[in-house]
C-alpha cells in the first residue's frame, strides 16, 4: 500500500471515532507509521488529504445505474456505509468537499441517464440544466441529514429513500417541464 493510500485509509478510520477537527497531522502520521515530512510531501494539510479522498472515491453501483432512482440509491447506500466519515467531514470546515462530491456524482450520472434515455425529448444543454438543478436539490437534502446529529445511518437511509422516491416522481418531471417552459420563452 502506498503512503498516500495509508494516509487516506488512516484518516477515514480515525474519523469513525473522532471529528475531523480533533485530528491533526501528528496523530495521523503516528497512526499510519510515517513522518510529518512525508505527509507534507504529499499534502498541504488535512483538508488537502480529505479533498484527495473525495476526488478518488468510488461509489459502488453508480456506474451500473440505468435510471435516476438507481443512481440516487447507489449514492444513499454509499453515504449510509460511510456515514460517520461523511458526517464528520460535512460538519467541519470541509463541508464544501462533501457537497461537491455528492453534487458532481449525482449531476454527472443523472445527465448521462437523461441524455441516453432521451424520454423527454430535450436538447442536451437542457438535460444538463435539469441534471444540475436536480443534483442541487438532492444535495441540499443530503446536507440537511448530515447536519442532524441525532440522525443514525439507518434512519438516514430510510428517510432519504422516501425522499428519493418523491423526488424522482415529482421534482424531476417538474424540472423537465420548467426547462421546456424556459425554452419556449
Amino acid at each position: 500500500m502506498t503512503t498516500e493510500a495509508r494516509l487516506k485509509y488512516a484518516l477515514k478510520e480515525m474519523m469513525l471515532t473522532k471529528s475531523l477537527n480533533e485530528i491533526n497531522v501528528t496523530t495521523l502520521c503516528e497512526r499510519c507509521g510515517c513522518h510529518r515530512q512525508t505527509f507534507y510531501y504529499h499534502y498541504q494539510d488535512i483538508y488537502d488529504l480529505l479533498a484527495a479522498i473525495f476526488l478518488n472515491e468510488k461509489v459502488p453501483g453508480l456506474n451500473d445505474a440505468d435510471d435516476v432512482k438507481d443512481c440516487l440509491t447507489a449514492l444513499i447506500t454509499y453515504a449510509k456505509e460511510n456515514y460517520d466519515f461523511i458526517r464528520s467531514s460535512y460538519n467541519s470546515a470541509a463541508h464544501d468537499l462533501v457537497e461537491n462530491f455528492f453534487y458532481s456524482k449525482a449531476m454527472s450520472k443523472t445527465f448521462v441517464i437523461l441524455v441516453s434515455n432521451n424520454k423527454f425529448g430535450l436538447p442536451k444543454d437542457q438535460y444538463r440544466t435539469v441534471a444540475r438543478r436536480f443534483a442541487r436539490f438532492i444535495g441540499d437534502e443530503l446536507a440537511y441529514s448530515f447536519k442532524d446529529m441525532r440522525m443514525t445511518p439507518l434512519r438516514f437511509e430510510k428517510n432519504t429513500k422516501k425522499f428519493v422516491n418523491c423526488a424522482v416522481l415529482t421534482v424531476l418531471p417538474g424540472l423537465v417541464e420548467l426547462s421546456k417552459e424556459e425554452k419556449r420563452k
